[in-house]
């Protein structure tokens, strides 16, 4: 179970972000950093840092360092490495492979909302959605809200809630910075 919810943590963070047209990335800078505190029912949490460490005209090369707590038991995920395509309009269905993995997704909202994070106050856009698959006979779905600002380095995610049948768990922006 906990390698499930580190995988899809991960790969949630690291795809979402902006609308097709735009892609926040190309703003970054190497050294810049974001880091989230995950909260959750049966007594998960961690934190997550991601850290720009290579960037050209074409591409940006990124860290995610995690530690995740469930149940008592922690865990520090093996450090990965993301690249994003600067050339190409920042796509989050696309970025996390949900086509080819044959999962639906279903836009349910969208709005603007003020929300407070990391001590900062950030105007968001805020969308709602709910993503399905199957796989091995067993559908799972997923329910997500995040909201995004553009004054938050890299995806520019604010905030994320994710409801997995009747585990719920929100990641939140705790900090930003540059080295």
């Amino acid at each position: 179970m906990r390698s499930i919810i580190v995988a899809a943590l991960l790969v949630s963070i690291a795809s979402m972000g902006h609308a097709a047209a735009d892609n926040p990335f190309t703003r970054a800078k190497v050294g810049d950093w974001v880091e989230y505190k995950m909260t959750g029912s049966n007594n998960i949490a961690g934190t997550t840092k991601m850290t720009v460490v290579a960037k050209d005209d074409k591409e940006l090369t990124y860290e995610v360092a995690a530690t995740f707590s469930f149940l008592g038991n922690e865990t520090t995920a093996p450090v990965q490495k993301m690249k994003i395509d600067l050339t190409k309009s920042y796509d989050p269905i696309v970025a996390a492979n949900l086509k080819q993995n044959n999962v639906k997704i279903e836009k349910e909202g969208e709005g603007t909302e003020k929300i407070k994070a990391g001590g900062k106050e950030y105007d968001t856009k805020w969308t709602k959605c709910k993503a399905t698959a199957t796989a091995n006979n067993m559908t799972i779905t997923t329910d997500y809200k995040m909201w995004f600002s553009k004054d938050v380095p890299l995806s520019g995610l604010v905030r994320m809630e994710t409801t997995i049948s009747t585990m719920t768990t929100t990641l939140e922006l705790v900090a930003t910075g540059s080295k």
